[in-house]
């Protein structure tokens, strides 16, 4: 009987490693985790809980020092899909799906509902995306024609706001990028938006990867851009064959906010809310797989009721 194959979660972490260890339990069955704790962090307590043949920390070169906004979270993504599939090539069949997440999310429905899901949907690329070239607002320019610099800290957050707006100003008065990406045989890619946490196919999971390490004008593009981890895989994804291939038939029309393009996930608006109790009534009967965010100061109550009457209850009939 041929094992049935697993899923692949990618999780980007930078505290709380009481719910990381809560939410890989969550999902440890059929999966393997992948798992990137920002740089800046000792990742010993999350090592130290967190101890199963089928989690896989990135350590020394692979960790980087993540910030807001910064590229740092698309190399952090990067190395993530660089280890991913290594282990898929070594796996006896490949993964169901790779699903990205952070370390601040959890799950809604139980293992065998998201297998199901996944087994239902073998074919889809859960991604979503509007093309903000050709949208060519002032709110989506200033994020990628400008030259913004996010990944430094220097020694308090004031001096290192005053430091990054003054290498703004100073930067974008000499030059500015123009909002779509100049390729090397004069034709370009169109810059395209969404939500960063999505799940995809081991096949486009590849593509990426090797676009993005065949293709450096895109790096280099994304460096100095504000919130790059919510454009370059959606950049890279819908200007390919695999375009078509999510649940929209490729990207949709603009949208100014980016929970607008959520896949399986559960986010508000604002992108910032902890989901507490008061939410579960919303959580409990929807189709999403995930919530983010919660962790285990804002949200435990919430928590042990997903697990007691959510995760439980669907086991049951599951």
């Amino acid at each position: 009987m041929n094992e049935e194959r697993k899923i692949a979660y990618l999780i980007a972490a930078h505290q709380d490693p009481e719910h990381l260890e809560r939410l890989v339990g969550a999902l440890d069955d059929r999966a393997d985790f992948f798992i990137h704790i920002d740089g800046k962090q000792q990742i010993e307590p999350f090592i130290d809980r967190i101890d199963k043949p089928n989690v896989f920390f990135l350590t020394d070169k692979d960790r980087v020092k993540v910030y807001w906004g910064g590229f740092s979270q698309v190399r952090a993504t990067l190395n993530l899909l660089e280890r991913c599939l290594e282990v898929n090539d070594r796996n006896p069949s490949a993964y169901k799906k790779v699903v990205f997440m952070s370390g601040a999310d959890y799950p809604i429905k139980c293992n065998n509902d998201i297998h199901r899901f996944f087994e239902e949907h073998q074919a889809v690329n859960f991604i979503r995306g509007m093309n903000i070239t050709e949208a060519n607002t002032a709110k989506y320019n200033y994020c990628i024609c400008n030259y913004l610099f996010f990944d430094f800290f220097i020694y308090k957050p004031i001096v290192t706001r005053v430091l990054r707006k003054g290498l703004n100003l100073v930067v974008n008065v000499v030059r500015k990028k123009p909002n779509y990406i100049k390729k090397g045989d004069g034709s370009r890619l169109d810059i395209f938006h969404g939500s960063s946490w999505w799940a995809l196919n081991i096949d486009a999971i590849q593509y990426i990867q090797d676009y993005a390490r065949e293709h450096k004008e895109i790096q280099e593009y994304f460096k100095y851009s504000l919130a790059s981890d919510e454009k370059f895989f959606h950049t890279i994804f819908f200007n390919s064959h695999f375009s078509e291939t999510n649940l929209y038939g490729g990207a949709e029309p603009y949208v100014p906010l980016t929970s607008a393009f959520a896949n399986i996930h559960i986010i508000d608006p604002s992108l910032t809310k902890w989901f507490d109790l008061n939410d579960f009534d919303t959580i409990k009967d929807a189709d999403q797989l995930f919530i983010r965010k919660v962790s285990s100061r804002h949200s435990k109550n919430l928590l042990d009721k997903i697990d007691l009457d959510v995760l439980r209850e669907n086991k049951a009939v599951g």
